[in-house]
């Protein structure tokens, strides 16, 4: 299977997202969520941003408060954080503030990237210093979570105010999976096994690549598509809904 990115409708909603906050007007908004079910590809679709413009990247956790999330923060700029929480917040934002001029002078995105974000939404702390961050530089932050997150943000009518854009990841659509199964697949999928590949993954793009991955090992030994006769009595996935296995019926 290639290692390749593919750029989904979900990737589509979400630089469309990001593009609203970079055209806000006023200054202060510039929040974004992003949420979604787990398996839609927030998360790979986050990293991909993140690696190919050079963006600040970090993974929240359960136990965060703000000095180690800044500090988080610091090391992805490749900044030794000082000791006292005051150096700390200003060197983020000194940090911050010029990767984001550099940015904006190379006409290239900048925004900082929280995922799982949903722990950071149950804390007030963070928020308000994620709040002072973005007074501050004006950057766009990017909250990725679940459901949760817009929930979480509405305890804080001060930050609520402050999203500027709302992006929902949705299951993949059948040209999504097509698109997947042709971009990373390294063989030819029959129409009506492309079809139920889409059906049993259920809108989730780690399950049809799980059952790319079965495709393929049948696949690689045939001179024709794949078809769902290949594939008969051979797993395809393990189905999310049910938690069983799906095994093709020829």
């Amino acid at each position: 299977m290639k290692n390749t990115f593919v750029r989904l409708s979900n990737v589509a909603a979400f630089m469309t997202g990001y593009e609203v906050v970079e055209r806000r007007g006023a200054a202060e908004n510039c929040f974004v969520i992003v949420d979604g079910k787990p398996g839609y590809g927030k998360t790979s679709t986050a990293q991909w941003f993140a690696i190919s413009n050079q963006l600040p990247f970090v993974r929240a956790k359960r136990e965060w408060r703000p000095s180690w999330m800044l500090r988080q923060l610091l090391e992805t700029v490749q900044t030794a954080p000082a000791h006292s929480y005051e150096k700390i917040f200003q060197q983020t934002i000194e940090a911050m503030g010029k990767r984001s001029a550099i940015a904006a002078a190379e006409e290239k995105p900048f925004a900082i990237i929280v995922d799982e974000a949903d722990h950071v939404v149950t804390s007030s702390a963070l928020m308000e210093t994620l709040r002072d961050i973005s007074d501050l530089v004006e950057v766009p932050i990017l909250l990725i979570g679940m459901g949760r997150i817009s929930a979480g943000v509405k305890r804080f009518p001060q930050i609520a105010s402050r999203v500027e854009s709302h992006v929902e990841f949705k299951p993949l659509t059948l040209a999504d999976t097509r698109l997947l199964v042709e971009q990373r697949g390294e063989v030819a999928v029959d129409a009506d096994l492309l079809q139920l590949l889409h059906d049993k993954a259920e809108g989730y793009a780690r399950e049809v690549l799980t059952g790319l991955a079965s495709i393929e090992r049948a696949g690689k030994r045939l001179d024709h598509p794949v078809t769902i006769a290949d594939m008969a009595g051979q797993q395809l996935l393990v189905q999310r809904s049910t938690s069983h296995a799906f095994i093709v019926r020829g």
